[in-house]
């Protein structure tokens, strides 16, 4: 009769289990697998990468499209300054012409103060009031690539409120320079100055949306 092979023997390691490094256990000191897309240690200390959140954007229509905004001091300024050129620079060309004696020792026929402050004003009127209804820009405006609008609507202002504003512009322009400050004027009776730039924005914005 055959005699059989006695069952291994395995080292007791004093609980009466296998010990671990035979494969019977796991491993306590093995990591546990971190999540698919979870890194706790970003590289060079950056944080980790967050998802991306799709956020829509808010929808219009032509009548809901915001008008475009007031234009900055920095840009207004020097337009009223070219405007004040253009209209001054003439003026006192007219003035001399005026004011000078005529032949033979004749007076003048207009003294010289009113002939510059006649032709300013009407210089001043036709570039900021009929050129700016024409075309939407006085001859500073256009050089500084700026136009007049009414901003509710989005259109060329009327004669009559550039008119009045053309008047207002004279008393503001003269508080402005007392208080030593350049302050935006706004929306004037209604007329506002913007930039050439968002006013074609505003218009393709619109032209999509029709």
């Amino acid at each position: 009769m055959a005699q059989g092979y006695p069952p291994p023997q395995y080292p007791q390691n004093g609980y009466g289990q296998p010990p671990q490094e035979y494969g019977y256990g796991q491993n306590p000191y093995a990591q546990q697998p971190q999540p698919y897309g979870q890194n706790p240690y970003p590289p060079h200390g950056r944080p980790a990468p967050q998802p991306f959140r799709y956020q829509p954007r808010p929808v219009y229509t032509p009548d809901e499209v915001p008008a475009p905004p007031e234009t900055s001091n920095w840009r207004r300024f020097p337009a009223i300054l070219i405007d004040c050129l253009v209209a001054v620079g003439p003026a006192f060309a007219v003035a001399d012409q005026a004011g000078n004696p005529g032949r033979n020792g004749a007076p003048a026929s207009v003294p010289w103060i009113v002939a510059l402050v006649a032709t300013g004003l009407v210089l001043s009127f036709v570039n900021q009031v009929l050129l700016a209804r024409r075309t939407g820009f006085s001859v500073g405006k256009g050089v500084m690539a700026l136009r007049v609008i009414r901003p509710k609507h989005v259109m060329r202002p009327d004669t009559w409120r550039l008119t009045r504003r053309w008047l207002l512009g004279f008393v503001f322009l003269l508080f402005t320079w007392l208080a030593e400050e350049f302050e935006g004027a706004g929306d004037i009776v209604g007329v506002r100055t913007v930039r050439w730039k968002h006013l074609r924005e505003y218009q393709q914005a619109v032209a999509r949306l029709s």
